[in-house]
């Protein structure tokens, strides 16, 4: 009768590959970069690029050296690492063409508006301020004078000359003084005024009570703010 052995257990052979372990390190970084990328594009908002970014550093340092123990992860820690030094880049680049631009749009906001507030002067020249809208208006009328059907009327004409390089809409705000004494506000337009174009407003003074001021000695109208405004 023939010995009989027990079954030995078998033993794995050496040429069998290893199987991977898990890389969550990686692939949490590649996930974090690739969020931080999409948010730099967004100006202001993109301040939670940084988080993001330095997180996605640090998981892709760390799962890159991990993927050389469980043989699974490299591809994505390094692109976790591009990507999250990418975002880093474009937060500086994004910010700074949006505060460029900011800072253009508000010199041509400044270029396209222009006031002045009038001190004391000469009501016939509108008042001694220098400035450039100063330059483009002058009240050359002021009194009362008889209207259609024989009724009083307060007679504003106010003179504009663009002398600026674009087009402009002028605002005037004035007062309307009888012997020192201020009895009333009048206002004056002129819209879309070329370059170089002149026009006269002749209807300031169409809602002053001239039944107020025609007995007045001395009549003046007095330029208290004007602005132009680019059309």
């Amino acid at each position: 009768m023939s010995q009989q052995y027990p079954p030995q257990p078998q033993q794995a052979g050496y040429g069998e590959p290893r199987q991977p372990g898990s890389n969550g390190l990686a692939t949490t970084a590649l996930v974090l970069g690739i969020v931080a990328v999409v948010v730099s594009f967004i100006p202001v908002l993109n301040v939670v690029v940084w988080p993001l970014a330095v997180l996605g550093i640090i998981f892709g340092a760390i799962g890159l050296s991990k993927a050389g123990k469980v043989g699974k992860g490299k591809a994505a820690g390094i692109t976790g690492l591009i990507t999250s030094v990418a975002a880093i880049m474009m937060f500086f680049a994004m910010n700074a063409l949006f505060f460029s631009a900011v800072d253009k749009a508000g010199e041509e906001l400044d270029k396209s508006y222009d006031s002045a507030t009038v001190g004391d002067g000469d009501s016939k020249t509108g008042g001694t301020e220098e400035s450039e809208v100063m330059k483009d208006f002058k009240i050359t009328k002021c009194d009362v004078i008889t209207g259609d059907l024989g009724i009083k009327e307060l007679a504003i004409h106010v003179d504009y000359v663009n002398n600026g390089d674009r087009r402009y809409s002028y605002l005037v705000e004035g007062e309307v003084l009888a012997d020192g004494k201020k009895v009333n506000d009048f206002m004056s337009t002129a819209e879309n005024i070329a370059p170089g174009q002149k026009f006269t407003d002749k209807n300031a003074g169409a809602l002053v009570n001239a039944d107020e001021i025609k007995d007045a000695a001395k009549l003046e109208c007095k330029t208290v703010k004007a602005s132009r405004t680019n059309f």
